[in-house]
């Protein structure tokens, strides 16, 4: 196609209905390129482009992509990076895991940035060395002349078909697993109402989201967190506010919050009634704020396989009451020593949601258990938080562990921080920690029901 006397270089989709790659679907590919190059710890191999990036963008997005026939009979097989997007995308198209993927990426930009950029990132793994290694630099193209590495190649285009197709299946695999955590991440987020929880704010966070869809606990905290309805108990406790909310009518002399009937009044009753404090206004308050929620999870050794898996479960319920409670909420490990915990404001954007559940999926268990240290760490954090009107602050402990304490010098700890400790002991009893806590479980099974048990307090 000629313009203005000049050769027409826009590059096409081979996506059907997608069309013309321009600045903002281009900017996309680019975007996924990012991605996958940080999980990749490197930059991504120059024949892997921006436009590929896009088609497999597309592939996973469309519910029933189709691959542009006359297109593709049309690209320039002479060009490398076109070639191997040509056949990348052909044996995309034929895979039958793509129909695996598509119930997480149908329609859903954030988990298909995650699918296509776990794709590219495993493909730039599994592609032969003389494939990774075209594209680039002059001066790295000398390097690999002078080691003789593409003397086997028949040319430029001439890929080995069987290894693309592997390659491809290897990063399908990758995708599908990706993009099922991804997708339950993003439900999740959703659910909870963490932030902005619009579109954008989840493309921000896909990077984040690809990390930790690669941890190996994730997908069981997914799992045992699911269908963990959380009953919220807002404060009762209220004070007054000009710019609260309307609870009813009184009398006074606060013009600010003057009903709208007392500005017909003759000035000089209306003089005489603010005089007096007997116009009619509105009464505003604002309910009281709470203390934070502190989740203490014991990881000694004991706490390995389905107790820790559990704990975390209930760890991220309770941050779903923070939430819906618009309480701080902390987090800490803790065995024979109280490990850095996790912070998170009221109103905390996805991003530090995303910390907080990569937080409990690296830990393993393992250390002995020091209860008692773990307590005073948290009240010496409460002491030196922020605090509302009303400054109750919940402590959830969370241990398998038998540790001798004393319950005399643990409730005068709690009283500094003016904090309610709620023991949950994991198939077992603890008879000191019974006596100093405000509330006190012995879960035997391991079960949602148990878990609603514990965070269901007032």
């Amino acid at each position: 196609m000629e313009r203005n006397g000049e050769s027409d270089k826009r590059s096409l989709s081979l996506i059907g209905d997608v069309g013309e790659i321009d600045d903002i679907k281009k900017y996309r590919g680019s975007k996924i390129l990012e991605i996958a190059s940080r999980i990749f710890g490197r930059k991504m191999p120059e024949i892997l482009t921006p436009e590929l990036a896009v088609d497999v963008f597309y592939a996973f997005y469309f519910p029933i992509p189709r691959l542009m026939e006359e297109l593709a009979s049309r690209v320039d097989m002479s060009d490398e990076k076109e070639a191997l997007r040509l056949a990348v995308v052909s044996k995309l198209m034929s895979s039958t895991s793509l129909w695996r993927v598509k119930p997480y990426t149908v329609a859903d930009n954030a988990t298909s940035i995650v699918a296509s950029a776990s794709f590219i990132e495993k493909l730039a793994r599994s592609l032969p060395n003389t494939m990774r290694s075209s594209g680039g630099s002059g001066e790295e193209d000398e390097e690999r002349r002078g080691k003789g590495s593409r003397s086997d190649s028949g040319g430029k285009g001439d890929f080995d078909e069987e290894a693309v197709q592997e390659a491809v299946e290897k990063a399908m695999e990758a995708a599908e697993r990706d993009a099922r955590t991804a997708k339950g991440i993003k439900q999740l987020l959703s659910s909870l109402g963490v932030g902005n929880t619009s579109t954008l704010a989840f493309d921000d966070s896909a990077d984040e989201i690809l990390r930790l869809a690669r941890e190996t606990d994730i997908q069981r905290v997914l799992e045992n967190v699911e269908g963990i309805k959380v009953a919220t108990s807002r404060s009762k406790k209220e004070f007054r506010y000009s710019r609260g909310w309307i609870r009813g009518l009184e009398y006074g002399s606060d013009i600010e919050r003057i009903h709208y009937s007392q500005l017909v009044l003759p000035d000089d009753y209306f003089l005489a009634s603010l005089a007096n404090s007997k116009l009619l206004l509105y009464e505003k308050v604002l309910p009281g704020s709470r203390g934070p929620i502190y989740v203490l999870l014991d990881k000694s050794g004991s706490m390995v396989g389905a107790k820790i898996d559990w704990a975390r479960a209930v760890a991220v319920a309770l941050f779903k009451k923070s939430v819906e409670e618009n309480r701080r909420f902390y987090a800490r490990f803790f065995d024979s020593i109280a490990h850095p915990p996790i912070t998170l404001k009221p109103n905390t954007k996805p991003r530090g949601f995303l910390k907080l559940l990569s937080y409990l999926a690296r830990v393993k268990a393992g250390g002995g258990t020091d209860i008692s240290g773990a307590i005073r760490a948290a009240v010496n954090d409460i002491v030196h938080t922020p605090r509302g009107e009303e400054k109750v602050s919940d402590i959830i402990l969370i241990t398998d562990g038998e540790d001798r304490l004393n319950p005399d010098q643990l409730e005068a700890t709690l009283k500094v921080a003016d904090a309610r400790l709620h023991s949950v002991v994991i198939q077992g009893h603890n008879p000191y920690l019974r006596k100093v806590s405000y509330r006190y479980m012995s879960v035997k099974r391991l079960e949602r029901k148990e878990a609603l048990k514990v965070v269901d307090f007032r």
